[in-house]
């Protein structure tokens, strides 16, 4: 799973094959088929394989004394949007599209509560309870910045691919404004009792 990750957050996953994971783990293709039905049903448990240890990197930046809770949750953000620097496995548009046309229906809805779970958990981690934001729109806003960093210039030509270190900061500053406002808020009702 590792080198799944690994290998998306590398080079993607259109551009990571079957041989080339096998390759790199020491199994044989006949062996990969007799766990996987395909290498998209293995992104799917490489991407739930990598929840935990995203949800230690966060505890971890929320426990670190140097760290204030704002520098914390940014680098959070900003580690999951630099994928292939920080060994986190992002998909792009493309790669999610294609995972998801070989899932079964039953595998996708199992999938996205893995995802509402995860997204729930990561917002507990930062301090903020799940009626201060949806998971959902966390999620949402948290993979969009993700996906659009990722698709620049090849996906998305036509944006500026010399000002999308600068559109990330801005993006992460903004999302963290938003749930450090929520945490203000959460805590003020909390100290009103």
């Amino acid at each position: 799973m590792a080198t799944v990750i690994q290998c998306i957050a590398d080079r993607g996953l259109i551009h990571s094959s079957i041989e080339t994971l096998c390759g790199k783990v020491g199994i044989s293709k006949t062996f990969f088929y007799s766990l996987f039905s395909s290498k998209e049903e293995l992104v799917f448990h490489a991407l739930l394989y990598q929840q935990p240890r995203l949800l230690d990197c966060a505890r971890q930046l929320m426990e670190d004394p140097e760290l204030s809770w704002r520098a914390g949750v940014e680098t959070f953000l900003k580690n999951c949007c630099y994928g292939a620097k920080s060994r986190v496995a992002v998909l792009s548009i493309e790669e999610e599209q294609q995972v998801r046309r070989c899932l079964s229906e039953e595998s996708f809805q199992a999938f996205r509560q893995y995802q509402i779970r995860f997204y729930g958990k990561l917002l507990s981690i930062f301090g903020l309870p799940r009626e201060g934001i949806d998971p959902r729109l966390f999620g949402n806003l948290a993979l969009a910045m993700m996906m659009v960093h990722k698709a620049i210039p090849d996906a998305m030509p036509f944006l500026f691919p010399e000002v999308a270190e600068d559109m990330v900061d801005f993006q992460v500053r903004a999302l963290v404004d938003e749930m450090e406002r929520i945490r203000a808020s959460v805590q003020q009702v909390n100290a009103d009792g």
